[in-house]
């Protein structure tokens, strides 16, 4: 049964087994004779769909083959792996890594990575010791990030370049190294990624190098959407695949943007990052609040600083790059949510700049964009990243580009929308009558959850990796608070302790409660009969008693914040010191 969440920050639960099926053609017209012939080297890898929150696609690294996120909002390479890895090279170079959501850091080390048929031998990475915040990632199982982004957004190829100097080529990304290797192929990857809409499971989604999908070669024919700003020379702002987006349209009115915050881009347009690397779109306020206004009996959330839509109320949704019209399914506009009680549907555009964002950054902080494309927007695509020619040490080359070819057709989807969604709310009320399971819902995190969360099966071996065992590698507890549990007041943490408790063995605790208050009340009634007995007994030997004088005593609680350091996944880690890379 599909569960589909509010934001990228989602429950602690058990792995469900990702699905690999065959590459399903999308419903397209027929290859156009004018479009790029691009070399066909491989078939697909297949990327799977982790109920609609994460993409991911199986890697080999250092001897192990696991599932790993693929990120075009970020560069990096870095893996925090159930067992340690097999290395070619270590390094004592410690990196740093921000997202939007969550932050890892660990050492640069070197392993031979494996992706379908690419193999790079000794490919830099971060092997993570700790990471915050990243419940989705590895809550399904998936042990890292695969960064699509250019080098020069990289942190392990920055800071190789500064260990070993300019022109050293160690610290090249993945993809960047599969190019250098393969220099016949097109400087391209795509991306198709699939929809959860029924109990079938997950559509397919695809992931290529170097090639497009079998029946979806059309997108090489369509607009080129330049990286913007370009950044050939003078590189001032991180890289991203960041490009110009005309419009929003809903239902038939367009929304009028402020100024972009990209110099030379013209009034009304925006400039907008493509990132498989967020669940929701992140988008100004005003924006957001045009979609979900348009929707009949949509209320805004104050508390919660969500829309609140009626599950079977939906709205025309269309983006406009380049002349050309992408729509929006009716599935990516809203979301399968509940409180516990009812069931009820919340946006998957949210805001870009507010506290109730999954993703918090003040004003001013966005520099190089204007805001997020995520999955629900590329959902609806089949997207070429085409890095022109472009490399670290060559910034004069081409300008790389996309292409978009939309794969929703309105009409078709407003049909499926109907009868999914109703199947989706019905699947959840169910969850909601069925009676509920002390297991089904055992969770192990430090902090507390903003958002209620259904019950979710357990896996017992997702389960022991999570568990605090003696060896510290074998500790895998995620925090999905976005402020750490060490760093919590006492009283919140207990609270939250005490909710999880109570959420987890409500049952048994109550039941152990009641035979502890009938024990006591046995006890009180016997000590009230011995009282009696004894004050008359006493009263018969002094006419009164003097009272004993007491002195009163301070007590201290004390809470050893070290006892509940459970915010973090650790793995040690050994590192040396390399020789300098000719």
């Amino acid at each position: 049964m599909n569960t589909l969440f509010v934001f990228l920050l989602v429950s602690l639960c058990g792995i469900t087994n990702a699905l690999h099926l065959p590459v399903v053609a999308r419903r397209q017209q027929q290859h156009n004779s004018g479009a790029i012939n691009v070399q066909k080297l491989h078939i697909a890898q297949n990327v799977e769909n982790a109920r609609d929150i994460v993409y991911a696609t199986n890697i080999t690294l250092g001897g192990q083959t696991f599932p790993i996120q693929l990120d075009t909002g970020s560069s990096d390479l870095w893996v925090l792996p159930p067992t340690p890895l097999s290395f070619t090279n270590t390094t004592d170079i410690e990196v740093d890594l921000t997202f939007g959501i969550g932050a890892a850091n660990g050492t640069i080390v070197f392993a031979d990575a494996t992706l379908g048929p690419y193999t790079v031998p000794s490919q830099a990475m971060m092997n993570a010791t700790i990471a915050t915040d990243f419940g989705a990632i590895f809550d399904n199982g998936i042990n890292g990030i695969l960064g699509l982004s250019f080098d020069l957004g990289s942190s392990v190829f920055i800071e190789t370049v500064e260990a070993f100097g300019e022109g050293n080529q160690q610290g090249l990304n993945f993809i960047s190294r599969v190019f250098a290797q393969n220099a016949s192929a097109p400087n391209l990857f795509t991306v198709l990624l699939g929809r959860s809409n029924d109990e079938d499971g997950p559509e397919e989604g695809a992931f290529t190098i170097g090639e497009y999908v079998e029946g979806l070669e059309e997108v090489a024919s369509q607009t080129k959407l330049y990286r913007t700003p370009a950044q050939t020379v003078n590189i001032t702002d991180t890289p991203r695949w960041s490009v110009i987006m005309d419009s929003m349209i809903v239902n038939g009115q367009k929304f009028q943007f402020n100024q972009s915050n990209v110099d030379g881009i013209d009034a009304g347009k925006q400039v907008v990052v493509l990132d498989t690397g967020f669940t929701n779109s992140q988008i100004p306020p005003a924006a957001v609040d045009f979609i979900y206004s348009s929707i009949p009996g949509a209320t805004f959330n104050s508390t919660s600083g969500t829309w609140n839509v009626p599950c079977e109320n939906t709205t025309s949704l269309v983006f406009e790059f380049g002349g050309q019209s992408i729509p929006i399914h009716p599935l990516d506009i809203t979301t399968v949510s509940s409180n516990g009680n009812e069931t009820f549907c919340t946006n998957t555009y949210s805001v870009l700049m507010n506290t109730a964002s999954p993703i918090n950054l003040p004003p001013g902080a966005v520099s190089g964009f204007d805001f997020i494309l995520g999955d629900s927007f590329l959902k609806n695509v089949y997207t070429s990243f085409d890095y022109g020619d472009f490399t670290p040490d060559n910034a004069t080359a081409d300008v790389p580009f996309v292409q978009m070819l939309s794969t929703t057709v309105p009409s078709d989807a407003m049909n499926e929308f109907a009868e999914v969604r109703a199947q989706q709310v019905a699947n959840n009320n169910a969850q909601l009558a069925a009676p509920s399971n002390s297991t089904g819902s055992l969770s192990i995190y430090g902090g507390v959850s903003r958002q209620p969360m259904p019950p979710v099966r357990a896996n017992l071996n997702t389960l022991a990796r999570r568990l605090p065992h003696e060896r510290a590698a074998r500790m895998r507890i995620v925090v999905t608070q976005a402020r750490p549990a060490m760093h919590m007041r006492v009283v919140h943490y207990v609270a939250g302790c005490t909710m999880q408790m109570a959420a987890s063995f409500g049952p048994v605790a109550l039941a152990l409660l009641a035979g502890t208050f009938g024990i006591a009340f046995m006890i009180f009634v016997v000590s009230v009969a011995l009282g009696v007995r004894e004050l008359v007994r006493y009263r018969r030997a002094a006419a009164g008693y003097t009272p004993l004088d007491c002195e009163a005593k301070d007590a201290e609680v004390v809470f050893d914040a070290e006892q509940y350091n459970h915010h973090v996944m650790t793995q040690p880690t050994t590192t040396t010191t390399p020789p300098p890379y000719p």
